[in-house]
């Protein structure tokens, strides 16, 4: 990050700080304007954050999503059913003011929600991801220096939604977005996403572990940097960005600056009441030790410099706030049972291995 830059970032934001304190009439309260608002998708992880928050704000919300997940969630919402999949029929003849995009995955189908929707809506916010940034990245990049990660064959949809192409594909997903609607197009770049309906393992992971009271494995640095944002302060920022009528791309990630992995584990631990202690055990060690190496979220090694590293400016002077991710924690412990995590998306070893990797560790560390 520059350092001179993020100086001034946290003075002029000061408002943003005093907005996240309980009961600041900028971070509750009713909007100046009720909007209109369109979300494809709706019921997943973000989608009922933004509804909620929307419609706390005097919103009128309209879902259009495919009848399938969670159909009864907001039984008082209008619901349209099709598919982003040449199914679109339900949108036609209809105007709102916004478009909340979240489940847009694939460039063709953001070309076809874009084009059906350009002049019966204001503003289109997509969901992005910083995966959409191409590998030379640096720490020095924001959203309008970095350049674009790319794939050999842009109409490819073989991959699976999150396989290896999903940054390349994300990033045309903006760009046929920003074609149609220009600086009517909001893109938002979020990191790792958690709070209350995580489907995933990336903080859930530490707090399923930590209730349990054991000593607790942890791979990787110490020091490295992570990039949480609770999925309600990236969505309520999202919410009055279109009451405010933003424009263009934002990282959505959080904090002000990036946490580091000890104290934010610490943190997290003495925050929660927990016992367990927590043990570093470098990536070389474990690649050699264990027969399985698991996917942590979101410790995946050092990776490359910016990982986890992307600059907030932009979003912090449009107003995104934090909470701090120990409340966070709290209220997703207080809903640990309610939520299945993903397959594929565990978050460590199998705790027979753990155990094991912990007794040789110890042994040979004396």
């Amino acid at each position: 990050m520059k350092t001179s830059r993020r100086s001034f970032i946290r003075s002029a934001s000061a408002i943003g700080a005093f907005a996240a304190l309980p009961g600041s009439a900028f971070a509750q309260g009713t909007a100046c304007k009720p909007l209109d608002i369109l979300i494809l998708g709706g019921t997943g992880f973000i989608g009922p954050h933004e509804i909620n928050y929307a419609r706390s704000r005097g919103h009128k919300v309209t879902m259009f999503n495919r009848g399938k997940t969670a159909p009864g969630m907001f039984p008082d919402v209008e619901t349209l059913i099709g598919d982003r999949n040449d199914q679109l029929d339900s949108l036609k003849g209809r105007d709102w003011d916004a478009v909340i995009d979240n489940s847009g995955f694939y460039p063709r189908h953001a070309r076809l929600s874009a084009e059906l929707l350009h002049g019966h809506v204001d503003q289109y916010m997509f969901v992005s991801s910083i995966s959409a940034y191409g590998d030379d990245l640096t720490v020095d990049d924001d959203e309008l220096s970095a350049a674009y990660a790319v794939m050999d064959d842009p109409s490819d949809e073989s991959d699976l939604i999150y396989g290896r192409t999903y940054g390349a594909r994300k990033a045309l997903c903006e760009q046929e977005i920003t074609k149609v609607f220009g600086d009517k197009a909001i893109n938002v770049r979020p990191g790792l996403i958690t709070g209350t309906g995580d489907p995933t393992e990336r903080l859930r992971h530490w707090l399923v572990r930590m209730q349990a009271g054991n000593e607790i494995l942890v791979p990787g640095v110490e020091d490295l940097p992570v990039q949480y944002i609770d999925a309600s302060d990236m969505t309520g920022w999202m919410v009055r960005m279109l009451e405010d009528g933003g424009s263009g791309p934002y990282n959505a990630v959080g904090a002000e600056n990036p946490y580091r992995a000890r104290p934010l584990l610490e943190g997290i631990r003495d925050a929660i009441g927990s016992k367990s202690k927590l043990t570093w055990i470098n990536w070389e060690w474990l690649r050699k030790e264990a027969t399985d190496i698991p996917s942590y979220a979101p410790w995946y090694g050092q990776g490359p410099v910016p990982f986890m590293q992307v600059t907030n400016d932009r979003a912090l002077a449009t107003g995104l706030t934090f909470r701090p991710i120990e409340e966070t924690a709290k209220d997703m412990i207080a809903k640990l049972d309610e939520h299945a995590v993903s397959q594929g998306r565990q978050g460590g070893f199998d705790p027979k291995m753990e155990a094991a990797l912990l007794k040789k560790w110890h042994a040979e560390k004396g």
